[in-house]
């Protein structure tokens, strides 16, 4: 009995120094991913300083730069499919000054912006990039995408890839019965809609306007046990600022300068 208690110690022992060995390079690992710098940038529709935004250039490029963050804003055909645009109308990046919803696939299929890029759709995005790369995605028209932005998101089993954001509260709420685990960004425009924002459970990251990037509001937010996100940022003082106050991510046009002033300045 005695010998056999010796010999599962002498099993027992490494097998423990493994396990422990083992949590420290996933500990250092989270560590790692949590504090790497892309993840604190989130290229604004692309490299949209660079190339047009929400273009296959604009995501080519920004992902080339080094982005692991691309961002998707959501507009829908009048066949219901979900296309990206930061613009209801395609008016400014085709020329062509009629609303996405009142134009059917085969006419958005036909748009070409300046340098004969094509329109994408939400599935397009998908298919050329899959789990390679997260999204940041909006639902510009909120509700009424909820459903259409599900189905997709399940057909394409990308939930861990994509940050969902909106302006209004009541699409996160309802999509967080069906993504519990997707983190959720709420839109604010002023100082009372971010004190409303921290209440909210669901919210995970509070994205602001560039004008309330202040040590007080970071304060706030953190006390909240939530992110803090500022849009858009674009000059080497602005992204500086954000590093020294400790902004957690931010939208920027300008991916490359991003990410170098974050390795250098981010502690």
């Amino acid at each position: 009995m005695h010998r056999k208690k010796i010999k599962k110690t002498k099993i027992l022992i490494p097998f423990l120094i493994f396990l422990v060995i083992l949590s420290s390079v996933i500990t250092f690992y989270l560590i790692k991913n949590t504090n790497d710098s892309s993840s604190r940038v989130y290229s604004h529709r692309g490299a949209s300083g660079e190339e047009i935004e929400h273009t296959v250039a604009a995501y080519d490029l920004a992902i080339l730069y080094g982005s692991k963050y691309i961002e998707q804003d959501l507009v829908t055909s009048r066949d219901n499919t979900l296309y990206v645009s930061h613009d209801l109308s395609a008016k400014r990046i085709t020329g062509v000054d009629k609303l996405f919803v009142d134009m059917t696939d085969d006419e958005i299929s036909d748009l070409r912006t300046e340098d004969n890029e094509k329109i994408l759709s939400l599935q397009d995005v998908f298919n050329r990039y899959g789990n390679t790369v997260n999204y940041v995605i909006e639902l510009k028209e909120n509700s009424n995408q909820t459903k259409l932005f599900e189905d997709l998101v399940k057909k394409n089993n990308l939930e861990d890839n994509i940050v969902v954001q909106a302006s209004d509260i009541k699409p996160l709420q309802d999509l967080s019965k069906s993504f519990p685990n997707m983190p959720k960004l709420l839109l604010v425009k002023n100082q009372s809609e971010l004190e409303k924002a921290v209440t909210y459970d669901i919210v995970d990251i509070v994205s602001a306007e560039k004008s309330m990037m202040t040590k007080e509001n970071v304060k706030l937010v953190h006390g909240h046990k939530k992110l803090l996100n500022i849009w858009t940022i674009n000059s080497t003082s602005e992204i500086k600022k954000a590093i020294n106050l400790g902004i957690d991510n931010y939208f920027t046009n300008f991916t490359a300068k991003a990410l170098a002033l974050e390795n250098k300045y981010r502690k």
